[in-house]
């Protein structure tokens, strides 16, 4: 076995020297999972090698091998000549348009429950923490004290009722808002403030959202371009709300 695995790590080292098919075999009873002089001789004599001997060693190869197309590659001495005759696949570019494509593609339907998950897509909503911690806090105050108790916990429940801070009405829905009837006009020597860009900003997008729910996605792309023309500042935001419009607008054309 010593002279066997010696002959090997000499002819492992130099290529001139021949692999004997006997020290490959009495390795391989030897160690079974030791491949490497198997695959050393399929490497450098595997074209001329009987084909019962040449079959029994891919065998034992294969059972000890994680890639099989790796083990082809290796133990093929001509896979020089073959293993670029195909160009390698250039794995595509994960973007922004390959996802809603995607999206589009999976879900580019005409369900109530699409149209909402399109609309959370689009516009990202979040929650409204101020609202939910005003709620958390109103349902933690403490019970009102009986005018006659003058223990501790009474008088810090006193305490906490008179210091708390009024808090501010809940904003209004949405909807709620638009359908508000518009303030009256001030005269023209007192003349009213103009609104600001949140609150321009607030309609429009419920506007955009009212649009994308009738799949009237050019007019909710015109919103949006107009928003982002209007805050600079969140071009990017709106950018890739504008790439999903206009991909929904491609799309809706050829569905029609």
């Amino acid at each position: 076995m010593e002279e066997a695995l010696s002959h090997y790590l000499r002819a492992l080292a130099d290529p001139e020297v021949p692999v004997s098919i006997s020290d490959v075999e009495h390795l391989l009873r030897e160690y079974p999972f030791f491949t490497l002089p198997a695959l050393t001789l399929m490497r450098r004599e595997g074209a001329s090698l009987p084909a019962d001997t040449r079959r029994r060693l891919m065998d034992g190869l294969a059972l000890n091998a994680a890639d099989q197309a790796a083990l082809a590659i290796m133990t093929d001495p001509r896979s020089d000549v073959w293993l670029d005759f195909y160009p390698s696949e250039k794995k595509p570019e994960v973007t922004t348009d390959n996802a809603i494509d995607t999206f589009l593609a999976t879900y580019g339907h005409s369900t109530p429950e699409e149209d909402a998950l399109l609309e959370k897509l689009i516009f990202n909503p979040t929650a409204d923490y101020s609202m939910l911690l005003a709620r958390e806090e109103e349902e933690s105050l403490p019970p009102e004290p009986a005018p006659t108790d003058n223990s501790q916990d009474a008088l810090i429940n006193a305490f906490i009722l008179k210091n708390k801070a009024p808090h501010q009405p809940a904003p209004q829905a949405d909807d709620e808002a638009a359908s508000e009837p518009p303030a009256a006009l001030a005269p023209e020597d007192h003349p009213v403030a103009v609104k600001d860009t949140a609150d321009d900003s607030s309609l429009s997008e419920s506007l955009a959202k009212i649009y994308i729910r009738r799949r009237r996605y050019d007019k909710a792309f015109e919103i949006i371009h107009n928003l982002s023309l209007k805050n600079p500042k969140k071009s990017v935001y709106f950018a890739d709300q504008l790439r999903f419009l206009q991909k929904l607008m491609i799309n809706s054309r050829y569905n029609t």
